[in-house]
């Protein structure tokens, strides 16, 4: 069992001696997850631990489609500000969910049948794995950046965003380096991004990313406080 550890994000980079875990204390100079292993909970958008610089009006997010279209957003403000594949795969992913949730619409309705009006169907995106923009994932003593990180609740899936610039060989090293240490990596083309969007990432993802309700038992929202601290911490 891996020990608790931290998944800091929106950084281009960090050093490791700046991190730290100790007798429940956390420092990190970055947003974080933190990663309980004796879970086993995959990081969905419905999780919680979003640092929202304001609270959100609870008023607007009167259903699924609204949620969605708030954390994309909220999203978008960890990546890179000049950086257009990374919000282009936002896009995409955000795209894909709902597509994926739409294509099984009838088996979803029925898991839901035991709870009546209480949900709706596009309720289920919000199961969907959240990822992490910029995110920084630790092998050995080093933080490697990537252009997204997963948490699927026993294992680290990294996202590359592969353009047409001829690869570094600080490139091959950081990609080596999470494969050698077991990280799962993706590694999309830019171009086949922009060409295909959603598609590209159906060929492209697991069976966890196209199926991502199960194990749900039903749907979940992450704006289920009535403060910002309390969405925090939900």
């Amino acid at each position: 069992m891996l020990d608790p550890f931290l998944i800091p994000y929106g950084v281009s980079s960090l050093d490791a001696r700046q991190v730290d875990i100790c007798d429940g204390h956390i420092r990190c100079p970055a947003p974080y997850i933190f990663i309980d292993t004796e879970r086993n909970e995959i990081l969905r958008l419905n999780s919680g631990q979003y640092g929202f610089p304001e609270a959100p009006d609870l008023r607007a997010m009167t259903d699924a489609k609204a949620q969605l279209e708030f954390l994309c957003e909220h999203l978008y403000q960890y990546c890179d500000l000049w950086a257009r594949p990374p919000k282009l795969f936002l896009e995409s992913y955000f795209t894909f969910i709902g597509e994926q949730v739409a294509e099984n619409q009838a088996q979803l309705a029925k898991k839901l049948a035991p709870y009546g009006s209480l949900f709706s169907v596009s309720d289920w995106a919000l199961s969907a794995p959240r990822p992490l923009p910029r995110a920084q994932i630790k092998v050995g003593k080093t933080y490697w950046p990537v252009d997204f990180a997963f948490w699927l609740g026993d294992r680290i899936v990294a996202l590359v965003l592969k353009g047409s610039e001829t690869t570094t060989m600080a490139d091959l090293k950081r990609i080596s380096s999470l494969k050698k240490y077991g990280v799962d990596m993706i590694e999309l083309n830019v171009d086949e991004l922009m060409q295909a969007g959603a598609q590209c990432l159906e060929r492209n993802f697991d069976v966890e990313f196209v199926s991502f309700w199960e194990g749900e038992t039903m749907p979940s929202s992450p704006f289920k406080g009535t403060s910002l601290d309390d969405i925090i911490r939900a």
